[in-house]
């Protein structure tokens, strides 16, 4: 026979289930009905919480850590979470390059369209097609722009980032207001670092000298070791930024006030061909997405865009950091804030997404 202290308990537990179902259901409810008329203060409020609080639960789940930054555009609704806080970007500062590539093309210090000789020093280890390609080849600097954000070229990232000057990057930033965001160390010089952790005996003085790096000959918890210490010294870092400052690029961008309006129409087209696409796009169905993933495998996998569907605009950025677990449960975080984003929105999601 039971004691009336746990049948009492048995309800509460029961009534708790039942207002988490209740709200589980408003929230589809809003997502499924937004779009089609206008919302009220609480119903938008409503929302934003809702959406809020997949996004925590995601972030619950990560075994590591994740800053997420959400704006809708269209509606100005927001949500930062953990959104301030300076994090390696690692190739999500390729838009910043990006950004001070076209601000000086503007500004008349070269033309888009000079040409710019791939030499044999320039080639860079990682993402990217150039290092593949024999030297000679002179492709424009903005092949090397879009080299760069669609396949995260690193051959092109440090081309581009010697000739308009890192330090520059940074400035540019700090003048539009993000001064939390910076980029310190080149390619080369971020595997320099990563190797010499590895095998501080080994030449790696010239470019050559890195690219030929016997890494595959090290035992793989060594490799793993140092990738380690390189990600958790602050003092080595290839991007700095916040989910917040990306986003706010991003927004200044999308509305044609970070250049020239042509010039951030540029940028929005080549983010549009990016050609990683297992976070962001993985469940999101009949929008356009321009952004720039980031990645050190299976630690961090950025990603920050814009993404268009229905008449809505909004600017999602999420950043991580030592995550314990593997790339693809990695990947399938960061493709859920997206697919949880556009769903409450009333956009569409795939077939095989599960909430």
């Amino acid at each position: 026979m039971q004691s009336s202290y746990t049948t009492g308990h048995r309800w509460v537990g029961i009534r708790i289930a039942f207002a988490l179902a209740g709200a589980l259901l408003a929230c589809m409810g809003r997502a499924a009905a937004q779009g089609r008329a206008p919302v009220s203060g609480d119903e938008k409020s409503g929302r934003v919480s809702c959406l809020r609080g997949e996004m925590e639960g995601i972030r619950r789940g990560f075994h590591g850590e994740m800053a997420v930054y959400m704006k809708n555009l269209s509606t100005g609704d927001e949500i930062a979470l953990d959104a301030d806080r300076v994090m390696e970007t690692y190739s999500v500062i390729k838009i910043p390059i990006m950004v001070e590539v076209l601000r000086r093309a503007e500004q008349g210090d070269f033309s888009l369209q000079d040409r710019i000789e791939l030499k044999a020093e320039d080639k860079r280890l990682g993402s990217g097609m150039l290092a593949g390609l024999d030297a000679g080849l002179r492709p424009t600097l903005k092949d090397l722009v879009t080299l760069m954000i669609i396949v995260s070229d690193n051959t092109a990232t440090d081309m581009l980032a010697d000739k308009v000057g890192r330090a520059n990057v940074t400035r540019t930033m700090a003048q539009l207001g993000l001064k939390k965001t910076s980029i310190e160390y080149s390619v080369l010089d971020d595997y320099r670092q990563w190797y010499r952790l590895i095998d501080p005996a080994q030449p790696l003085a010239t470019p050559a000298e890195v690219y030929r790096f016997p890494v595959d000959k090290y035992p793989k918890e060594k490799v793993d070791q140092a990738s380690w210490m390189l990600n958790d010294d602050p003092h080595v870092y290839f991007g700095h930024s916040t989910a917040r400052e990306i986003g706010v690029l991003l927004e200044m961008m999308t509305n044609g006030t970070l250049l020239s309006p042509e010039s951030s129409a540029l940028m929005l087209e080549i983010l549009k061909k990016q050609r990683v696409n297992d976070r962001f796009p993985r469940y999101v169905r009949g929008a356009k997405i321009a952004h720039k993933t980031g990645d050190d495998q299976p630690r961090v996998a950025n990603d920050a865009g814009i993404i268009w569907f229905q008449n809505q605009t909004i600017v999602l950025v999420v950043f991580t950091a030592r995550h314990r677990g593997t790339t693809s449960e990695l990947h399938e975080a960061v493709a859920r804030v997206a697919a949880y984003t556009v769903r409450q929105y009333g956009g569409e999601v795939a077939s095989d997404f599960r909430p």
